[in-house]
Order: C-alpha cells, then sequence, then structure tokens
C-alpha cells in the first residue's frame, strides 16, 4: 500500500481525469487490490478486483465442476452484504459523495454464472466498482453554493467576485482530495476486505452447495418422472408488487393439494414435500386477486435456481420453459403461422412465410407458439390476462356466427402441440369454461389456497398434426450493425441494434444490469465471429452455448459496447431466441 499512499498524495488538488493513474496492483495482509480501470465523466469509477487466498474460504472437497456456480454466487452474495455495511459505516448519501461509495455488483436472487466472482487454484477474485470521491467543495470549506446560500463565513457568498469564479470553475471541473481518497482507498477498502474475510462462514457455504445439488436433482428428477414443475410446501410466492421481493407482510406459505402431493428424496438424505404438475395440459383458475397469476409467474420464475431466503429454493420448473403472449406491435418474420391462420380473403398474406413490422395480438401470439416449437420448449406458460382472446379460444356462438373462419384458436390443437412435439402447457384462465374439456388437470385458486378441481369432463377429440416449415436465418444486416458496434443498452432495459429497440424486459423479467450485458456481448459474437453462412438459428445458438459452457461467460464478453459494463451474467438459449425472433435486422429463408 505504500506505493498507493504515493501515488495518492500526488493526486492532491488535481482534476478527477488523473484518477487513471491509480491504475495498479497493491497489497495488504494477503489481499491484493488491483485497480484495472478508471471510468466515467464528472464522476468517475475504478473496478477493482479484490483477491484473496482461496484457502480462506473453500474446502477443496466441497468444490466441484457442479458447486462453483453456487459457491461464487454465495460469495458474491456475502461479499455484497460487507460492501453495503462498509458503505452505512462510511456513512454514504446522495447527497454527501465527496467521500466516495463501494458499489457492488446487484445481482438479484437467481443462482447464475457471472464474471462478478472468479474461482482459480489458489485466489478468489470479487470484482467491485468504486465510486471515487468527487470534491466539488474543496474551495469553499464544504458549503455547497446556491442561490440562496447564506453570507456565511468561508461561503462563497462571503467571497469576492473572482474568488466566487475561480471556486465555481474548480467546482465544476471537480479536483482530487488525496485525504478522502486516502482514507477511502487505504483504510476503507482494506478495512471492507478483511471485515467480509473474517465474517465468512464456511458452514454457510456448504448448505449454499447442498441446497443448488438439492435443485439441480429435482430437476433431473421431475425430468425423469414426467414432471414439468415442483412447488414445495412453505414455500413463499407472492412479490412485492412487480418486484423481486418476497412479501411476507399476510403472505400464505404454499400448501399442495392432497391428490397431487409429491415427495422426493434429496441427495443429503431428506425429505422435500410439495405440488408435482405433470406433463400434459393444466389450468390455473380462480377469481381475481385470488393469487393465480402469482403461481404461473413463481412457476415461471423457477425456470432458476434461487439462493437460500428468496422464499421459492423449492420452486422447480422445466428450464426451457417460455411465456407466451400476444405482443401489439413486434416484428415477425418469415413464419409459418398457417396452421392458426388459413383460408384468407386475400392472396397478399402468405401464412406460410407470415412478415410484419407491426403484428397483432394473435399473429404475435401465433408465432410465439411457433417460435417455441422451434426453440426446443417444453413448456408453455399462458396467463389469460396477456393473451389475445380470438387466439386462446371461440365459444360455441361466435363459431355459429363466423362460418368461414381465418383462424383456428389454440384450444382446438393444444393437445396436439403435446401429443407431437412434447411441449406442456400451463395456462391460467378465469373467464372461460371452454377450456375444461382439453386439460388433465385443474387447479382451483381460492384465497391463495389450491385446491386440484376433479368436477369436469375431459374431451379425447383427436386433433390435427402440423409440421412448421424448417427455416434458416440470415444475420448479415444484423452482422453490420455489429461490426460497426452500432449497438447499446439504454434505459436500464432496452437494447438497440442498429434500429431495433428491444425491451427485454417483456421476455425475461427482474432483468440484471450484467444479464444486458450478455445478451449484447452474445449478439455481437453470434454474428460477428460464430455464423457466417445460413443455418438454423438453434443450432448456431447451441453450438455457441457450448463454448460458453465449457470456458465460461467471460468467453464472449466485449466490454467496448455502448453501455456496457465490466460482469456479465448468463442468460438462457431461450430468452436470446426469443429477442433475436423479434428482430428486424434478423432475416428468415425457407430451408430448401
Amino acid at each position: 500500500m505504500q506505493k498507493l499512499n504515493e501515488i495518492i498524495k500526488s493526486l492532491d488538488g488535481r482534476p478527477v481525469s488523473s484518477y487513471s493513474k491509480l491504475k495498479g496492483a497493491y497489497e495488504r495482509n494477503g489481499v491484493t487490490y488491483v485497480i484495472s480501470s478508471v471510468t466515467g465523466g464528472q464522476y468517475r469509477c475504478a473496478s477493482v478486483d479484490v483477491k484473496f487466498d482461496r484457502s480462506g474460504f473453500i474446502d477443496d472437497e466441497v468444490l466441484d465442476d457442479d458447486s462453483q456456480i453456487a459457491v461464487c454466487s454465495h460469495i458474491l452474495t456475502e461479499f455484497s452484504v460487507s460492501a453495503y455495511m462498509a458503505n452505512n459505516e462510511m456513512q454514504q448519501s446522495e447527497s454527501n459523495i465527496q467521500k466516495g461509495v463501494f458499489i457492488p455488483y446487484c445481482f438479484g436472487t437467481r443462482v447464475l454464472p457471472s464474471s462478478a466472482v472468479k474461482i482459480s487454484e489458489r485466489d478468489i477474485t470479487v470484482r467491485l466498482n468504486i465510486r471515487l470521491p468527487y470534491n466539488n467543495t474543496a474551495y469553499n470549506n464544504g458549503v455547497r453554493a446556491t442561490e440562496f446560500t447564506k453570507a456565511e463565513s468561508g461561503s462563497v457568498l462571503a467571497m469576492t467576485k473572482s474568488a466566487q469564479r475561480e471556486s465555481l470553475g474548480k467546482r465544476k471541473n471537480g479536483v482530487i482530495s488525496s485525504k478522502a481518497l486516502k482514507l477511502l482507498l487505504t483504510k476503507n477498502l482494506p478495512s471492507l476486505a478483511e471485515s467480509f474475510e473474517k465474517s465468512f462462514d464456511k458452514e454457510r457455504l456448504k448448505r449454499a452447495i447442498q441446497l443448488y445439488k438439492n435443485q439441480q436433482y429435482i430437476r433431473e428428477f421431475l425430468k425423469k418422472q414426467g414432471y414439468v414443475s415442483f412447488i414445495a410446501n412453505g414455500s413463499v410466492i407472492t412479490r412485492k408488487g412487480k418486484t423481486d421481493y418476497k412479501d411476507i407482510n399476510g403472505s400464505i406459505p404454499f400448501v399442495s393439494p392432497e391428490s397431487l402431493r409429491l415427495i422426493i428424496k434429496l441427495p443429503d438424505g431428506n425429505f422435500i414435500c410439495g405440488m408435482g404438475i405433470k406433463n400434459g395440459i393444466t389450468l390455473i383458475t380462480g377469481d381475481a386477486y385470488h393469487g393465480k397469476s402469482t403461481v404461473l409467474e413463481a412457476i415461471r420464475e423457477g425456470v432458476y435456481n434461487h439462493i437460500e431466503g428468496d422464499g421459492r429454493e423449492y420452486v422447480i420448473t422445466d428450464k426451457s420453459a417460455v411465456a407466451v403472449h400476444s405482443e401489439d406491435g413486434r416484428s415477425i418474420r418469415n413464419t409459418d403461422i398457417s396452421f392458426f391462420l388459413s383460408n384468407l380473403p386475400t392472396d397478399k398474406i402468405n401464412p406460410k412465410s407470415f412478415s410484419t413490422d407491426n403484428a397483432s395480438g394473435s399473429t404475435s401470439q401465433a408465432s410465439a407458439v411457433i417460435e417455441a416449437i422451434e426453440s426446443g420448449s417444453s413448456l408453455m406458460l399462458f396467463d389469460e390476462d396477456r393473451c389475445a382472446n380470438n387466439f386462446m379460444y371461440k365459444d360455441e356462438k361466435m363459431r355459429s356466427v363466423i362460418k368461414n373462419a381465418s383462424t383456428v384458436p389454440f384450444i382446438d390443437n393444444a393437445r396436439m402441440f403435446y401429443n407431437q412435439f412434447g411441449i406442456s402447457s400451463v395456462i391460467v384462465i378465469g373467464a372461460s369454461g371452454e377450456y375444461f374439456r382439453i386439460a388433465d388437470t385443474v387447479l382451483l385458486v381460492d384465497k391463495y389456497v389450491l385446491y386440484d378441481y376433479s368436477n369436469f369432463t375431459k374431451e379425447n377429440k383427436k386433433s390435427a398434426s402440423f409440421c412448421p416449415k424448417p427455416r434458416l436465418v440470415d444475420i448479415s444486416e444484423l452482422r453490420e450493425y455489429c461490426i460497426r458496434r452500432n449497438m447499446e443498452i439504454k434505459d436500464g432495459s432496452v437494447i438497440r441494434i442498429g434500429p431495433d429497440e428491444i425491451k427485454t424486459d417483456e421476455i425475461i423479467p427482474h432483468l440484471t444490469r450484467g444479464q444486458l450485458d450478455f445478451i449484447c456481448s452474445f449478439i455481437y459474437f453470434l454474428a460477428v465471429m460464430e455464423c457466417n453462412a445460413k443455418c438454423e438459428l438453434k443450432t448456431a445458438i447451441d453450438r455457441l452455448y457450448s463454448k460458453i459452457h465449457t470456458q465460461g461467460v467471460d468467453f464472449i464478453h466485449q466490454s467496448r459496447l455502448n453501455g456496457s459494463t465490466e460482469i456479465i451474467e448468463y442468460v438462457r438459449p431461450e430468452d436470446i431466441m426469443a429477442i433475436l425472433f423479434r428482430m428486424r435486422s434478423v432475416k428468415f429463408t425457407d430451408k430448401r
């Protein structure tokens, strides 16, 4: 740290652009701090790799390839807690920026591979961003200059006009306070690292590893036994509004109906009991505000493993599940939706190769179903509130009125998608009883409690067969935008590539910034370096994902893209495909 002290001393009073001189590696008490970059404008942020001796955290016998994701996730969680506690001790606030602040990666509650923590044979490296001190009050004794500032001793208004101009100019440009910087980097940062190291609990790490292994075991068990989802008794699945924080006030822990109860023996010897949803067609019904959509959202979120304390640790769903809903105005390119759209009164529309820049609710949902087949999904999730009614069903009255129908509702052939493609469906329905005739299981939600409703008659009607026309992807236009780096992350959940702007939170709820980086980096790598000829989109994506699984998520990271950060976090291939399907610059041609 002696070298860092000397650098900090030399920076006193210099403009904040001189923060770049901090880059380098420094060591104290066995912990190494590597300042790899300093970025930003008026407010500068330093990217710091904090390296610890691995032996102080991980026993060799608990770490293997299957548990490394859980280990990294747990270390990141614990380190983030220590960072926030350190910020509280420094009494940080938005109005007190001159001290600096620690900014750990905001990762959510999902257990996913990321570059925020790396484990080698000797070290554990945690990536930390630090907002460096911005000493905008160094020349007026800590008093901000506003038009309402009183002329107190040492304030701007007590200065001469020339002194005011000098003070305001230097405050606008920003200067470095060696005192604040030294306190932040040579005292508070080492104190954070040492506190984290001292408080780290190896037993909690072992529990996190065992939880992850249990979750992975349940996934395999469900797949082998013919289930698409499992919700453990005691799970807390209600969230606070649209956030991903559990609602513990007044929430009712989940309890499985007796007839759907499933007991699973876990690898650690314990047993877990909950509700199993079998392959086929499952309805979730009930009145408004009783919890239908809450159950479906929990099932959707079950494609991910979650950390201890989330409430959905043992909500496990087929990892290929996709949500299917209407999206007015989305782009569709050369998609065969002829199964749902035929006998049209015009020749201008070709349903076997349907394209539009402004899809309707029904055509967008029809396209989403075909894309689910193409992506290899085994489970589709429908919420009536987000679906196009004319796509989902037609009642008997409408069928009698419309003699020459051009559209085939999903209800008529939902069974076919399971029988022919092995795709199950979970459907939230509250306004029509039409779906009861095709259901295998009906779940009735009443006051947040689930019941197995069996008072319905199942129809065994034979459905038509369907073979969507195979197509090849052409990303030559997308490649041009990527090569020019005409792409950016904006507004927290929107990615722009060329003229396309995709709202990713419509596809991936509760998206993290690292996942946005993954999406942009993946698309760039796919378009520029991986997919140079026409091929099936799933083939190209699976090929790149196999490399990621072998070499890690950092393998594709493009840190120089507009809006990108230092950290990248995993996104499912099904979600990447859904984003590419919605891009106008991604073309599709018939496979001949």
